[in-house]
């Protein structure tokens, strides 16, 4: 709480400073002005063209020139407009291209170079995968994956270090696969030869009936362990980010909204867009740490058409999947247990402070019901209806419907993961507990009414933008779309959809990842629609996702991909 006062003490000597985000558009504009009379200018005709602009228009073409579309609208206008143009014929359908609203790209990309879990839901197959890698990784001092849950196995309790026991000589660390919970082997309990009584406020260190750790650290105390491991270098990185990034591409992504990174890393990725290495455009959130947070006062974060950083992502709580997810009830699986909350409410508002003098988005990481009810009550304190401050509640898990609608009216904007919702469908109400303790004149409270509920937040906040958190889920935006649109999941692990009544609309879904997405991200002048002026961010997909029947929605391929008119796909 100290850092953020002192913040907000040093933020007067900066006010009057321009952000240079300012300067560098305007040199932008001039420059493009002066090379606009010599670039070349191309028509593209599609089946159809779904603008995504705020009328829901559709086109025969658009015109590009340099990286920007100059033009939408008839074939015969433009050729009147552009009669030398160079017209390009698309067998498919034009959308503008998808925004991940919130995914870990660079997480990701490290994964691929470590040992993946991802689907496995076998604990035997895990123990094979383990000692597999270890054989084929023998210079590697620690073996490092992700992806299990406990969900999956047979006796869906978490795992131990006894379970890891003879399948690998080397320390062990595998992280569930959201992220908030570890799992360490007896070597690497060893070897790290940590206090494991500490206490940590915001983590759990679960231990065995005797008192020791279990290998299982969950939040905080994840956090903590992760600390001491080894990282990937940055070679090995690179050549993950350049074949990830061409996956994207495959799938129709143009921009990634990275939820949550170190101001080191945002220097990382502007150096990849300089030097031509990484085609993506990206939205970053700085993570809400001290050290960060320095650098919104010098206001000296890395900007340009591929990068933009102007929210900080703040963890309120952790997951449901582990536990750590704050509710307003105890868990039905785990009775006196709430979940963990990783901010005490006085530092939070103080950061919210900052945030606000400096007119930076809040990006806020709430999963369970109270955390939500902290982020919607904190939101409604700072922002008066009326203020342009886009701030951010991502994920929006679980969210009391009482809750819900201190949100509407204000700029407040959820950013939520529709295949969370399928993927959780299996067990999430088997945490989720009514409790007669929490009566409302003759009801009791039910956290069920409030959780997934996407249509009920978009109508309290009129935007929601859409994303995968990957790798969580799957990249795949398709995956995005119909479990929005059709509340089961992609591969038909669903009979039935995952509370119906809360599903998206076609065009609400298509809007959550592409000009929602863009609002979402305060970008929405110069992206997520195929608007004059905008960037000519654009991709061809074999099917109408409007009009096609649910299982033809199953066969959607991107045929091509274009960031700034040039062809990536």
């Amino acid at each position: 709480m100290a850092n953020v006062q002192f913040l907000l003490k040093t933020n007067t000597l900066f006010r009057l400073i321009p952000h240079k985000s300012v300067l560098f558009i305007l040199a932008f504009f001039i420059k493009s002005l002066l090379l606009s009379q010599n670039q070349i200018i191309t028509i593209h005709k599609a089946k159809k063209i779904y603008v995504c602009d705020t009328a829901w228009t559709t086109a025969e073409v658009i015109a590009t020139q340099g990286d920007r579309i100059v033009f939408t609208g008839t074939l015969d206008s433009a050729k009147k407009l552009y009669p030398t143009a160079k017209i390009k014929k698309h067998r498919g359908y034009m959308y503008p291209g998808f925004i991940d609203a919130h995914c870990h790209f660079l997480a990701h990309c490290r994964g691929t170079k470590e040992l993946n879990l991802w689907g496995i839901q076998d604990l035997s197959k895990i123990q094979k995968a383990i000692k597999k890698f270890t054989r084929k990784n023998k210079k590697r001092e620690w073996i490092v994956g992700r992806g299990w849950d406990q969900n999956t196995f047979k006796n869906k309790t978490f795992p131990t270090w006894k379970d890891l026991e003879k399948f690998s000589d080397k320390p062990v660390l595998l992280s569930r696969i959201d992220g908030h919970a570890i799992w360490l082997n007896r070597i690497a309990l060893e070897t790290l030869n940590l206090n494991y009584d500490t206490l940590i406020n915001g983590g759990e260190i679960i231990k065995l009936s005797d008192g020791s750790p279990s290998g299982i650290f969950v939040d905080l105390a994840a956090d903590w362990i992760q600390q001491y491991i080894p990282k990937l270098d940055e070679k090995t990185l690179v050549k993950a980010i350049k074949c990830e990034a061409k996956k994207c591409h495959k799938l129709g992504l143009t921009t990634l909204d990275e939820a949550g990174l170190e101001f080191e890393e945002l220097g990382f990725y502007d150096r990849l867009h300089k030097n031509g290495t990484l085609k993506m455009r990206i939205y970053a959130m700085l993570l809400a740490n001290p050290e960060n947070l320095v650098h919104l006062v010098k206001r000296d974060l890395p900007w340009s058409w591929n990068l933009h950083v102007p929210a900080v992502k703040i963890f309120l709580d952790g997951a449901l999947g582990s536990r750590g997810a704050l509710l307003k009830n105890d868990y039905c699986d785990r009775h006196g247990h709430h979940g963990l909350q990783l901010m005490k409410r006085s530092e939070f508002s103080g950061t919210l402070s900052l945030l606000y003098k400096l007119n930076y988005q809040a990006c806020v990481h709430a999963i369970g019901d109270s955390a939500n009810a902290i982020v919607a009550q904190e939101f409604a304190r700072y922002l008066e209806p009326g203020f342009d401050a886009r701030w951010r509640i991502e994920h929006a898990q679980i969210m009391d419907p009482k809750d819900q609608k201190l949100i509407s009216g204000r700029s407040i904007i959820p950013s939520v993961q529709p295949t969370h919702a399928t993927s959780d469908a299996p067990w999430a109400f088997n945490r989720l507990c009514s409790d007669s303790s929490q009566k409302r004149g003759l009801k009791f409270y039910e956290p069920r009414t409030g959780a997934y509920a996407y249509k009920d937040l978009l109508n309290q906040a009129n935007c929601i933008a859409l994303g995968t958190d990957f790798p969580v889920e799957n990249m795949n935006p398709f995956a995005t779309f119909y479990s929005a649109v059709f509340r089961k999941d992609l591969n038909g692990n669903l009979d039935v959809p995952f509370i119906e009544n809360q599903s998206l609309s076609r065009k609400e879904a298509l809007w959550g990842m592409t000009y929602w997405a863009a609002f979402a991200n305060k970008e929405e002048s110069y992206k997520g629609s195929l608007e004059k002026g905008k960037l000519a961010d654009f991709i061809i997909i074999n099917k109408d996702l409007l009009q096609a029947e649910e299982k033809e929605i199953k066969r959607a391929k991107v045929k091509k991909t274009y960031i700034g008119a040039e062809r990536v796909r």
